[in-house]
């Protein structure tokens, strides 16, 4: 079984106040026990994070034809380096190719795949109600690559982020006497 990796891309964004990441899901070519060790891993790398910059928080855009575009044309993007690159991007395990999630909580969450049809991908938004409790994310710099097991969730690091609990609600007095 092979093991699955995830290339973090990190997004600044005049829209999104703390920003946005990218995960990236891959696969290592036969051989290679760690991304360092794929040949050709550092253009790879390279080649992902331009396009994920070009996308930037475009997916997330007001506009649901600009954001649908901008899906498609990073999906075409990440096909065309399959099909030039040994390490592929996807790759199965119930876990999508591309996972974008906002700092901002009230956006949805996204998640790409290939279909396995030439072309065809499927979006997956997740919206607040499907998720826990939002934690403290801010991006660390426009352009900041890592690379993590797969399956890890923002804010791209190895620790998980601890649940912030929830508000305490104070019950409101009703105000007595007629109302004016």
């Amino acid at each position: 079984m092979t093991t699955r990796y995830c290339l973090t891309v990190e997004v600044e964004s005049e829209a999104i106040e703390n920003g946005l990441g990218y995960m990236i899901g891959f696969t290592l070519p036969a051989g290679a026990q760690t991304p360092q060790q794929a040949a050709g891993f550092d253009d790879w790398r390279r080649d992902v994070t331009h396009a994920v910059l070009r996308a930037g928080d475009k997916l997330f855009d007001a506009d649901p034809y600009a954001a649908k575009l901008a899906v498609a044309e990073l999906m075409n993007e990440l096909a065309a380096l399959n099909a030039c690159h040994a390490i592929q991007i996807g790759g199965g395990d119930g876990l999508p190719a591309v996972q974008v999630r906002s700092s901002n909580y009230y956006d949805p969450r996204i998640d790409i795949d290939f279909t396995g049809k030439d072309g065809h991908f499927t979006v997956r938004k997740r919206t607040k109600a499907h998720y826990g409790p939002a934690p403290d994310l801010k991006i660390t710099a426009h352009g900041h690559t890592g690379c993590i097991p797969a399956a890890r969730d923002f804010p791209f690091t190895q620790e998980s982020v601890p649940e912030k609990p929830a508000p305490k609600r104070h019950a409101r007095k009703k105000p007595s006497g007629p109302r004016p």
